[in-house]
């Protein structure tokens, strides 16, 4: 009974993984020197990599209910950024948000050019991937708020 045990979940874990595992996200807003500059909002994402990149695409990612641009990337031996990744490797996605004041002094995120409303999620972000030819979606549940920085 012990070996079927162990047989079963062998087989169970050897077709059925994730293709990467939660890290982190953190969130870190950054003020510009002055007011007319804005502030920028950078989010980012790291996951460790179950399988290669060629086998997952990151396909959307919203921030709240803004569809947002991200870079999907990884650092090689020699920490330099690269497109491609492998098992074991940290994924890193990042994305910023942009706001300028308007003509009354309220900071309004700057348009993007993306116009995808997202559905109704439980959580701060969503990241929508394709693995195995099937849509998934990780939610960010909370993303830890690093210090601000604030430009001279």
């Amino acid at each position: 009974m012990k070996y079927l045990f162990l047989l079963v979940t062998f087989f169970f874990g050897w077709f059925v993984s994730t293709p990467f595992e939660y890290s982190q996200a953190t969130v870190q807003h950054t003020n510009a020197g002055r007011q007319e500059s804005g502030k920028s909002v950078h989010y980012q994402i790291k996951l460790i990599a179950n399988k290669p990149s060629k086998k997952i695409t990151f396909e959307k990612m919203w921030v709240g209910a803004e569809a947002v641009e991200f870079n999907v990337y990884s650092l090689n031996a020699e920490n330099q950024i690269t497109k491609t990744y492998n098992k074991g490797d940290t994924i890193f996605i990042d994305s910023y948000i942009r706001y300028l004041p308007n003509e009354d002094g309220v900071l309004l995120a700057v348009d993007n050019g993306l116009s995808d409303k997202v559905q109704e999620y439980q959580g701060q972000a969503i990241l929508e991937y394709t693995y195995k030819g099937e849509k998934e979606e990780l939610i960010i549940k909370n993303f830890k708020r690093l210090q601000t920085v604030n430009m001279p």
